[in-house]
């Protein structure tokens, strides 16, 4: 028996499926009545009316007898969570890891259970990042396969590359692809061009340094170079929300790719 939420909660696994078939009949149903439940779950009434005597119990449910069902507050907002958990796997199970549909809805049924709210969230946020990045997205999950892992084929990897830039671009999407293969320069030389650039490489010798700390100077990071200087022996670049003064010594051992 599992306990699938805050510590302070009770439910088994058997009740979070009674609220969650609960809140999804509350959604298409005038009404809910432990018939409803009963059918929808295919249970016979005496399980039906223990359930929602333990969830009434515990506070989810207004239950009293041929009354209609209703969820309270604290109801409807842990149903929601079961229900972001469930949908939270079986995108993952079917659109990460390419289980078919099927199996996806049956896995994730049993595996929701076992997840708290910080794992819950943490996938969540892991799919969405996922479905979204046009560096490894879904697509490329879909593409691989996960042959690179059996055949460690460089030119298999290349080509599914290929293909996610290619995908990238016909889905209409503004995307200047000409910065993956431009040359990195130096901060100093960017600064007289640009206003914007992405840090390719700190030396180690600057990172020893406690103003450029890995918390902000970190490769990939965006540095915006302020122009109201008065000092040319110093650049201003912003990082995130802070802001730093750079001698031009040290700019010119920063490695930058220059952003238009």
């Amino acid at each position: 028996m599992t306990n699938a939420t805050d510590d302070s909660h009770d439910l088994t696994q058997s009740l979070e499926d009674y609220l969650e078939t609960i809140y999804e009949l509350t959604k298409t149903e005038k009404v809910v009545r432990s018939s409803c439940v009963a059918d929808r779950m295919g249970v016979k009434r005496p399980s039906v009316t223990s359930a929602l005597k333990a969830l009434a119990e515990k506070g989810y449910v207004v239950y009293l007898p041929y009354v209609p069902i209703t969820l309270t507050e604290l109801g409807e907002k842990e149903a929601r969570k079961i229900i972001r958990r469930h949908e939270a796997m079986e995108i993952f199970l079917e659109r990460i890891l390419g289980v078919d549909a099927k199996a996806s809805k049956e896995a994730a049924c049993r595996l929701e259970h076992a997840m708290n709210d910080e794992i819950t969230t943490r996938l969540v946020e892991f799919v969405e990042f996922v479905d979204s990045c046009p560096r490894v997205g879904a697509s490329l999950f879909r593409r691989s396969d996960y042959h690179c892992r059996e055949k460690n084929n460089d030119q298999f990897c290349a080509m599914c590359i290929h293909g996610c830039l290619d995908e990238i671009v016909h889905t209409g999407r503004t995307v200047d692809l000409s910065g993956v293969h431009r040359a990195s320069q130096t901060l100093n030389e960017a600064s007289a061009e640009y206003d914007a650039v992405i840090l390719a490489r700190i030396p180690e010798e600057l990172q020893e340094r406690p103003e450029f700390s890995s918390t902000n100077w970190r490769p990939n990071k965006t540095l915006r170079i302020l122009r109201d200087q008065a000092d040319a022996a110093t650049l201003t670049v912003r990082v995130d929300d802070q802001t730093f003064v750079v001698s031009r010594d040290d700019a010119v051992k920063i490695e930058v790719v220059p952003c238009e």
